[in-house]
């Protein structure tokens, strides 16, 4: 029953991954706790598992999962932008205990944001290694008014940087889950045998403890 309903689910993603991905990742820009490297690695994991690579293969990665995420990143983020950007601070002051970040957050965005000599490629780099969290920085560039085509550019390009890493590491992981599969299997088997062994030696020994007591 339980792995038909994970074959299942599986089937669905192959056939849907773009769209599971690019609303996934919508809804994780919007939804603090739905982390997008969660989505990234198992839908990769599903559609390119026991792959070999090749560039059909790391074309499929990128035209399947990498480009869906990182639009639905980049639009997902504009709910924040826009709310900051029309609301200001008061916005985040009102909304922090539901968000997860406060005005304090956004301010340590501003501070490394300052101290760095060229702000495209701060932005570029903090959508790329996710050190800060994403809504802040979407609070902050609405906060700051950022430019828009400059934020649309970042976003995308830096999200779409961090989501082939994350694809990379799923795509190998599961080449790698797959060559230990047997052996995982064959150990389980084994481990199993012995502990049923264990069970009947000491059922054994304790109607034996029994039989002499009576």
């Amino acid at each position: 029953m339980f792995s038909e309903i994970i074959s299942s689910v599986e089937s669905f993603i192959m056939i849907n991954v773009s769209w599971a991905v690019f609303l996934g990742c919508i809804l994780e820009q919007i939804i603090v706790p739905i982390p997008a490297s969660l989505i990234v690695l198992s839908s990769t994991f599903i559609i390119l598992k026991g792959t070999s690579f090749s560039l059909a293969a790391l074309g499929t990665l990128i035209v399947k999962i990498v480009i869906p995420a990182s639009l639905g990143i980049t639009l997902g983020s504009f709910v924040y932008y826009t709310l900051a950007y029309k609301l200001g601070t008061p916005f985040i002051e009102r909304t922090s205990k539901y968000l997860g970040v406060s005005v304090k957050d956004v301010e340590n965005v501003e501070k490394k944001f300052k101290k760095s000599r060229y702000d495209d490629i701060f932005m570029f780099l903090a959508r790329c290694f996710p050190v800060i969290p994403s809504i802040a920085i979407n609070l902050f560039c609405g906060l700051i008014r950022y430019d828009l085509k400059k934020y649309i550019f970042t976003t995308f390009l830096g999200s779409a940087v961090q989501i082939f890493g994350w694809g990379l590491l799923a795509w190998f992981s599961g080449n790698i889950y797959l060559v230990l599969e047997d052996k995982i299997s064959y150990m389980g088997n084994i481990v199993t045998g012995i502990i049923i062994v264990v069970v009947i030696y000491f059922i054994i020994m304790k109607r034996r403890e029994k039989n002499k007591k009576e």
